[in-house]
């Protein structure tokens, strides 16, 4: 059965179901509805929680092993089954129709958390047979145009007052990535718990949150500072930001710098306040568009989207490690070449 997120609440108030299935692209929305199903199992006495990861060469009896024995701890147990892709495969889809329909109600739930899953394949055996069987929630994906109510209805959670200025800059920064955005209206949360959110607060947070952020590194690739680059990104890695997070902060302002190219090649005066580029970073963004060609920007967004692959495990390493990687492709936006 479809349940829809604003009405998982009362859906488990009815009574913990034995099979649940959680999809979306978005993982910070995935996440965050696996906690409420969390606390209600073990309300509900699931004190056992055991967790899985598809890859490729998983073994998929474990599944009927574990649902099908008990307990040595606990006479409840919880199975979170986390599916990436989405797509079980053949041996997979076998198990999963299997358990959907030879559930043993009461002594085992099983979790299915997987990322986006298409339209088509939402049409599949192992599909229909856990959503005849379970409930199914679709986290949807957070447009741009919807964002800053998001935000809005998230600073308001966290009971904070805050201006439209405040949200339409927040909205900019962070210009669809859901982490990112709870990120720091955690970090307001803490540092203005009274105080009305405006835009200066939110710059002054982005700016000034950590000693270096991804935000500066950004802009140092863009003015083209390789010993600013690489100390930065030093200190990054130290800090443990995760590399998917630089990735796509780099390739945001790099596909601007695609359009932007082109337009000046067109013969057009490119407008930077209609991109989201304000007069402060104007004359890095100059820098970095007289440094380098359309070709060049191009290039170096397809190798932001192949090292975006290999944080995932989609592609394989050219260097040493993911670090290695972005390292080189900043230097490239620098104008040098690391061989």
């Amino acid at each position: 059965m479809r349940v829809s997120l604003p009405a998982l609440s009362d859906q488990l108030k009815q009574g913990f179901q034995p099979l649940y299935l959680l999809f979306g692209a978005e993982t910070l929305l995935v996440e965050e509805t696996l906690q409420p199903i969390r606390t209600c199992a073990k309300q509900t006495g699931f004190l056992e929680r055991l967790r899985f990861t598809v890859e490729p060469g998983f073994d998929w009896n474990k599944l009927r092993e574990y649902s099908q024995t008990m307990s040595l701890f606990a006479e409840k147990r919880l199975i979170e089954l986390r599916l990436p892709t989405g797509k079980p495969g053949d041996a997979g889809a076998k198990a999963l129709i299997d358990y959907a329909e030879n559930q043993h109600a009461g002594d085992t739930t099983l979790v299915i958390i997987c990322g986006g899953i298409e339209k088509r394949a939402q049409n599949t055996k192992w599909f229909k047979a856990v959503e005849a069987a379970g409930i199914v929630i679709e986290c949807p994906t957070i447009s741009t145009d919807k964002l800053p109510n998001w935000i809005s209805q998230r600073l308001t959670a966290d009971g904070l007052k805050f201006d439209s200025d405040a949200v339409e800059r927040l909205s900019h920064f962070v210009e669809g990535n859901l982490l990112a955005a709870a990120q720091e209206i955690n970090l307001l949360s803490l540092l203005y718990p009274k105080q009305q959110i405006s835009a200066e607060i939110i710059e002054h947070v982005i700016a000034d949150h950590a000693r270096f952020n991804v935000y500066s590194f950004v802009d140092a690739c863009l003015a083209g500072s390789v010993y600013r680059v690489t100390r930065i990104l030093h200190s990054l890695k130290r800090e443990q930001m995760e590399p998917v997070i630089i990735l796509w902060a780099l390739a945001r302002d790099t596909r601007i710098l695609c359009q932007l190219s082109a337009a000046i090649e067109q013969g057009e005066r490119p407008q930077f306040q209609r991109y989201g580029i304000w007069s402060s970073r104007s004359d890095i963004v100059n820098a970095a568009l007289k440094r380098l060609s359309r070709l060049q920007w191009e290039n170096i967004l397809r190798r932001l989207g192949r090292a975006d692959l290999m944080v995932k495990g989609r592609a394989s390493l050219v260097r040493k490690d993911i670090w290695e990687e972005i390292e080189s492709i900043c230097v490239a936006m620098c104008g040098l070449r690391i061989q």
